[in-house]
């Protein structure tokens, strides 16, 4: 009782139970999610329309929302989720809007091969093409940057013993990417490409042989020719 009253309670109150398995079912969310998913919550009348973003955000730090943080090229990406297991899949898909598991990660969600699990590959395309004249490369060039070391991505990270690297693709259209239980990956003979042109990325190239000699009746030689041929 207050001065005679009984006290109400607030919407979130009311509807927690509801507003809570809502964020669950959504997995990992960024701030700026949070914000949408507060202005959806109120057009269903789930929570007051006066509730602030910030008084929302203590609500669910009460209701225990953890963040999970990495810093790619100086820039920290910090997912919020209210899931108690960390689910390192749904975390690193978090992080591109138009990502897609690629190389060995996308064989082994697959349950193709568990070649390297704790290197999580995640792919994202370029917004325009870059072209290259293969008449302007001389085979002097090719020669001098094969003498030296291979360029790795700046762009990674490591979270719970996992390592995340972030690659881009040259804006392929999508081409061998499918969808595989709830994500996009790369399909076999796709991943088969960016492998071979990505060898810095694996052990050894005779790491590359043992596991793809295991998978080769599942290669299609056509589609991989299609695929290098719209790699260009």
């Amino acid at each position: 009782l207050y001065q005679g009253k009984i006290l109400r309670e607030d919407y979130y109150t009311q509807n927690k139970e509801q507003i809570l398995y809502t964020l669950k079912k959504k997995g990992f969310f960024s701030i700026n999610d949070i914000t949408s998913i507060l202005d959806e919550l109120k057009e269903e009348n789930l929570v007051s329309n006066s509730l602030t973003q910030n008084d929302f955000y203590l609500k669910l730090l009460d209701d225990g929302l953890v963040a999970h943080t990495i810093t790619i090229r100086d820039i920290e990406k910090i997912r919020y989720t209210l899931n108690k297991e960390f689910n390192i899949y749904d975390f690193v898909y978090s992080l591109e809007k138009n990502g897609f598991f690629s190389m060995f990660t996308s064989l082994n969600i697959q349950g193709l091969t568990n070649f390297r699990d704790n290197f999580i590959f995640i792919s994202k395309e370029r917004m325009k093409r870059v072209n290259f004249n293969s008449k302007d490369i001389t085979q002097e060039a090719i020669d001098k940057a094969f003498t030296n070391k291979p360029r790795r991505t700046k762009a990674h990270d490591t979270i719970y013993n996992y390592n995340i690297v972030i690659l881009e693709s040259n804006n392929t259209q999508e081409i061998g990417i499918i969808k595989y239980k709830g994500y996009k990956i790369s399909s076999i003979n796709r991943v088969f490409v960016e492998i071979i042109s990505n060898i810095q990325y694996s052990k050894t190239p005779d790491d590359v042989i043992y596991e793809f000699k295991n998978l080769k009746d599942k290669l299609d030689i056509n589609e991989i020719f299609n695929i290098i041929e719209k790699f260009d």
